[in-house]
């Protein structure tokens, strides 16, 4: 459910509501009248850095990619900008892997084909503390360095693109108790881990294009820390992949639910402890999605649910298993 700042501030002013209203948030998105996007990208371009952030990943109108092949027109246009605040988000990682699963997160933009009831561009992300809780964080520090984080990024939205109107996502419902799906492999030490590392993402991605899905995007943050000269020695190995199932995000946000875009496409984080022969992985699960923004058509759950249990499937066949 979606209740604007403004309907908000009128029943705290009726008294309906206190000043200490504090209803479970799943995201905040922000709307310009007309066609923003040239805009909008040009921020993500060249101002996003004011807070530390930049672009791992754009996969922009991605509507095309739906019509070209279901031959479906269900928005104007839809994009995905998967951001990273790499030196913020680093002792974060060191503390919880679990943080990968919003390393990136996607930044949504989009907008309805209703230019009568709805012209207006549509963008923002989930909020920080639904990605704490979903990765079931708990410790106030860390949740609040995080926040932080975030919060620095949308002082620079709000700045840069001074939105009309704010609308804010609520929880209907809690999450549900399983929020991350975790799986670990064990192998044998292998000669050479990069060898290795490299054999491993060929086949994952290899695996997962025979059940339809797509990799969206690669970071491999070991790396990327090893070149910026900053200490990750926590872990072997640890690299984040992003998981796209076409037929799946075109029965949803091409079919009237082009906000749910805001938990895609799924950063899949994959970690080896240093000195363990154990590969673990781990992701947001879909539940996060029916809860967060109230799904409420069975036949649509039991097709997110469908997929999602495929993912699963899919690694078991790569040699995972659940972790209990």
């Amino acid at each position: 459910m979606k209740i604007s700042k403004a309907v908000l501030a009128f029943f705290a002013a009726a008294g309906i509501l206190t000043a200490t209203y504090a209803a479970p948030i799943t995201a905040t998105f922000w709307e310009n009248k007309g066609n923003v996007e040239k805009q909008f990208d040009d921020m993500m371009k060249n101002k996003i850095g004011e807070a530390g952030f930049a672009i791992m990943k754009a996969n922009t109108h991605i509507e095309n990619f739906y019509y070209q092949k279901y031959k479906e027109k269900g928005v104007e246009f839809i994009s995905f900008y998967d951001i990273i605040n790499k030196k913020a988000i680093r002792p974060l990682l060191l503390k919880n892997p679990d943080f990968g699963a919003f390393t990136p997160f996607n930044f949504l933009i989009y907008k309805t084909l209703d230019k009568k009831n709805d012209d207006y561009t549509h963008y923002g992300h989930l909020a920080p503390e639904m990605m704490l809780d979903i990765i079931g964080e708990k410790d106030a520090a860390t949740r609040a360095e995080f926040t932080k984080m975030v919060n620095g990024l949308d002082d620079v939205v709000k700045k840069t693109m001074k939105p009309e109107k704010t609308v804010v996502f609520e929880r209907q419902h809690p999450l549900q108790k399983k929020t991350l799906t975790k799986l670990v492999k064990k192998f044998e030490k292998p000669d050479d881990m990069d060898e290795f590392i490299e054999d491993f993402v060929m086949e994952h991605d290899g695996k997962f294009t025979q059940h339809n899905f797509i990799i969206a995007g690669f970071i491999d943050l070991k790396f990327e820390y090893g070149d910026m000269d900053l200490d990750f020695d926590k872990y072997d190995a640890y690299w984040v992949s992003l998981l796209c199932h076409f037929e799946f995000s075109n029965s949803i946000f091409n079919r009237g639910k082009p906000e749910a875009g805001m938990f895609a496409p799924c950063s899949v984080y994959f970690y080896i402890p240093k000195g363990k022969n154990e590969l673990h992985v781990g992701y947001s699960t879909v539940n996060n999605w029916i809860s967060g923004l109230d799904f409420k058509d069975p036949k649509r759950i039991e097709y997110m649910r469908k997929i999602d249990a495929e993912v699963v499937e899919t690694f078991k066949e790569l040699g995972f298993e659940l972790e209990k």
